[in-house]
């Protein structure tokens, strides 16, 4: 690639010298952390000397620079098992759902961090969560005090700084632990812009309108967090709570320069709270049957309201949701011998959403379907899994999850449906050698119904009023996904992947009652997708302290679309994606900077009577960080440097899509300026 060339020739290539201690030493841990116990063959331990080079302020910092591994956040499915993301702590996952993995990283100093720990294909003791590689920050157990202080702002073109504020501290000695943090966020997104253009033209092609676009949005973010740990009861007890408001501006106004002057003005205004309890207890019943038990509790309301106004026509659309979920699971571990396991779980959940939306034009109300709703469902599920070393170079887990569950609607439309799902899975890992690795998984997911469409929802900006529809039934798949894993000099990693996955009842939009659309299934889909992850340090290229990391994925889906009846790509699926970064530590360890970017991409949905396209345009960015001091970081990222815009397509028929006349083509184009990131991160140990 000419980018990454680019990256290489920038970096300058040069011979290691006495100066360059720290990378050395860097080199020399990469090169130790391989598979030397064959029992462990699916780990490999990453000491703080890996990752001295680059002086990591925070246990973030290390895991962006795993070889061969990408951080995931996991999903905001209901329930607790098989919603987390692809790092653990301690072993064990993080006791919340409303709070970002990168987040909590970003609070772990790096010098807590006794190691990194990568998975790979499975460990005694450790809950992949069907995943088939994870991370496991393991923390010391000595005493460890912190105090930070993060001042960071965002920098825009137009002279708008966009401020953010962290104060955190913590103190952890062995399973004793007390953390607390604020957090205050005012910035933008890239919905502001000023030089957008809207254009239509009829079918033929003949421009019949052109506007000039303006919008301008703020966001408003305070977070205040606690957790504390503490031996109780023969165990260990970890308490944590979250409490989160999340505000969100927005008018856009759009001047008509062709054919006669005119103005139409859209708005948007959020506000949500949210609020989460957790706690988990750990006990150890014998030296090798382990308990633990986990409840969680999250409440949230949402305010949403959208407006449209041009002379004719002013659309006033509301929404209040009112969300909660009630959590409790235990999970029991039996280590048979070193080279088998078992693991039993018990899951219960409530979850409830309570929606009502208003749909006003000219001051006339416009009765919705579904306007008036309350959604409940109970659920409950039994897990059990076996892990077996059969070998030191093969491991198998096998299990399943079995799913019971009842969900009911009352409002504007009584309804009730019971689900039974079981959920089998295998996972088999096998290491012919301390370098290469063959993961292969099946398993039977089950999608979970979104409750938001049992809603009415309405889009005033483009015109579009979605129904709400009870009558769903979640999606399921058979997917198979088998990769391979070469590591190479100490630090480096190539992962080739394929994912395919068989659906039953694809959730798209159906036409209902005549007149509105609504999520509804489709039919069976299949999906495919292909993914090469590379990681490259540059020492072996006479680039020291350098490292290049890439992720390429391709995508492909089928499904019948219900208003043509023809084969398509599933709705909302990005067919290629890329990331490319490079990163230098600087001999000395006082300097890093690098660079990454993306590549363009688009999303494609199909509607009734439109086909809406999103196209994106690469992202570039470069950072210069400073570290003057062990406690002491200041960085300064240069987000955007080529200006990406984005493009939204409309393609809209006369009646629907299978009629084929098309009537209108809309193309909105919004251009997002560069803008600059500073962050001084001050510890107090």
């Amino acid at each position: 690639m000419f980018a990454t060339a680019l990256l290489i020739a920038l970096a300058g290539a040069a011979p290691l010298d006495d100066d360059q201690a720290v990378g050395t030493a860097g080199a020399a841990a990469a090169a130790a952390a391989q598979d030397v116990d064959p029992a462990q063959r699916g780990v490999i331990p990453y000491p703080p000397e890996f990752f001295a080079a680059a002086q990591p302020s925070t246990a973030l910092d290390m895991i962006t620079r795993l070889p061969g591994f990408t951080l995931e956040q996991g999903d905001s499915a209901r329930g607790y098992a098989g919603t987390s993301g692809n790092v653990l702590i301690n072993g064990e996952r993080p006791t919340t759902k409303n709070e970002s993995l990168e987040d909590m990283l970003r609070r772990i100093a790096a010098p807590t961090v006794e190691r990194v720990d990568l998975i790979r294909g499975g460990a005694p003791g450790i809950d992949m969560q069907g995943r088939t590689v994870m991370a496991n920050i393991v923390l010391k157990r000595t005493v460890q005090v912190q105090k930070v202080v993060n001042l960071q702002t965002y920098y825009y073109p137009d002279g708008f700084f966009g401020p953010i504020l962290e104060l955190e501290g913590s103190r952890r000695e062995g399973d004793t632990a007390l953390e607390g943090s604020l957090k205050a966020t005012i910035d933008r997104t890239d919905n502001t812009y000023d030089g957008g253009v809207r254009l239509r033209a009829n079918g033929a092609g003949v421009p019949t309108s052109k506007d000039a676009l303006k919008a301008y949005d703020t966001i408003y973010n305070y977070v205040l967090r606690g957790a504390a740990e503490q031996p109780i009861l023969g165990g260990k007890t970890k308490v944590n709570a979250k409490l989160e408001y999340f505000g969100y501006d927005r008018d856009v106004t759009a001047t008509r320069v062709f054919p006669a002057p005119a103005r139409e003005v859209t708005g948007e205004k959020l506000h949500n709270w949210t609020g989460e309890f957790g706690a988990r207890y750990d006990r150890k019943l014998s030296d090798r049957t382990d308990l633990q038990l986990v409840a969680l509790q999250n409440l949230g309301r949402e305010i949403y309201g959208s407006t449209f106004d041009v002379p004719t026509l002013s659309v006033d659309y509301k929404s209040r949701t009112d969300t909660g979920e009630t959590i409790l699971r235990s999970e029991l571990k039996h280590r048979r011998s070193d080279n088998l396991s078992f693991e039993a779980g018990l899951e219960g959940a409530y979850n409830v959403l309570d929606g009502d939306t208003t749909y006003f034009e000219n001051s006339v109300s416009l009765p919705l379907p579904a306007a008036q709703v309350k959604v409940e469902e109970l659920r409950g599920e039994l897990s059990g899994k076996a892990i077996w070393r059969a070998s030191p170079k093969l491991n198998v887990e096998a299990g399943a999850r079995m799913e019971v569950s009842r969900i009911s609607q009352s409002g504007d439309s009584d309804l009730s449906k019971s689900f039974f799902y079981p959920k089998p899975r295998v996972l088999a890992t096998w290491s012919p050698t301390t370098t290469d690795q063959l993961r292969v998984r099946v398993e039977r997911e089950v999608g979970q119904l979104d409750f938001g469409d049992f809603v009415s929802s309405a889009g005033t900006e483009t015109g579009t009023v979605d129904a709400g529809n009870p009558d769903l039934v979640p999606e399921r798949r058979w997917v198979i996904e088998t990769a391979w894993e070469k590591r190479f000099w100490g630090g480096g990693a190539v992962v080739v992947s394929w994912r395919h996955a068989e659906i039953q009842d694809v959730v798209d939009l159906i036409p209902i009652k005549s007149v509105f659309e609504a999520p509804g299934n489709i039919g069976d889909g299949v999906n495919d997708l292909y993914q090469v992850n590379v990681t490259v340090p540059t020492d072996k290229l006479s680039i020291s302290g350098g490292q290049l990391k890439a992720r390429l994925s391709w995508a492909e889906s089928e499904v019948t679309d219900p208003t043509t009846h023809v084969k398509r790509r599933i709705s909302g699926q990005t067919p290629f994606t890329c990331n490319v970064s490079f990163t230098r530590d600087m001999p000395g360890g006082k300097w890093s900077w690098g660079a990454s970017t993306s590549c363009q991409n688009e999303q494609r949905y199909y509607r009734i009577g439109e086909v809406r396209t999103f196209a994106y345009e690469p992202f570039l960015q470069g950072f210069f960080e400073w570290r003057p001091r062990r406690d002491l970081t200041i960085r300064t990222e240069m987000a955007n440097l080529t200006g990406r815009h984005k493009t939204r397509t409309r393609v809209l028929y006369a009646g629907n899509r299978a009629s084929g006349i098309v009537t209108q083509v809309e193309t909105r184009e919004t251009p997002f300026e560069p803008y600059l990131f500073l962050k001084v991160r001050k510890s107090f140990g």
